[in-house]
């Protein structure tokens, strides 16, 4: 392969890594969790029958919340900081590699991300770093490993979504007890992120 081609090879390639990741960590929470006790598919989603539509109309609007100030603010603020202070993903270019596979990116980011990232993240991290330290290290250390899981995206990327989207799940998951809210808001999220890319 000509030298110059390999940079537009590997931003093409880049929802087939994401796809292979997602799976990779369900495989592993899988497996991992059960020598634990710990069922991703029922621990952290048992709640209060009452409780499921406030969750889930709370996770519509704070996904779309997100998502929105994601669009018009924070993606314009990522451009920039990439143009003037740096970064190793070249400015612009984030957007536009997720969107070349739009099936497989939408395998990635919609079917499977908000469940794997949600069960790793804001269901058996939480659930761990809470026996061991305060809700604040919690949040921070959990929004910190959920903006470093979104490397693909340069540094800004991983820096925008650990706080804009790591530590308002995570709060939200302490809070109410459960997943449903912060499994609903990246759903959300990730459907109008998914749509936006697929419009650019």
């Amino acid at each position: 392969m000509d030298e110059s081609a390999i940079p537009e090879r590997m931003n093409s390639n880049i929802p087939f890594v994401l796809l292979v990741a997602q799976i990779m960590i369900l495989v592993y929470l899988l497996v991992s969790t059960r020598k634990y006790g710990f069922n991703i598919f029922k621990n952290g989603w048992q709640t209060d029958k009452n409780k499921i539509p406030i969750d889930i109309i709370g996770g519509i609007v704070t996904g779309s919340v997100i998502a929105i100030t994601y669009i018009y603010f924070l993606s314009p603020m990522q451009h920039n900081l990439q143009m003037h202070v740096g970064d190793y993903v070249p400015a612009g270019e984030t957007m536009t590699s997720l969107g070349m596979h739009t099936m497989v990116f939408f395998l990635a980011n919609v079917i499977l991300a908000p469940f794997v990232e949600e069960s790793l993240f804001r269901n058996y991290s939480l659930t761990v770093f809470l026996k061991k330290y305060s809700r604040i290290k919690t949040v921070v250390i959990t929004s910190a490993m959920f903006g470093l899981m979104h490397w693909l995206g340069g540094f800004w990327y991983i820096l925008l979504t650990g706080l804009f989207v790591g530590v308002p799940l995570a709060v939200v998951a302490i809070k109410r007890g459960n997943l449903i809210w912060a499994f609903t808001a990246h759903l959300v999220l990730n459907i109008i992120e998914f749509i936006h890319i697929s419009n650019l």
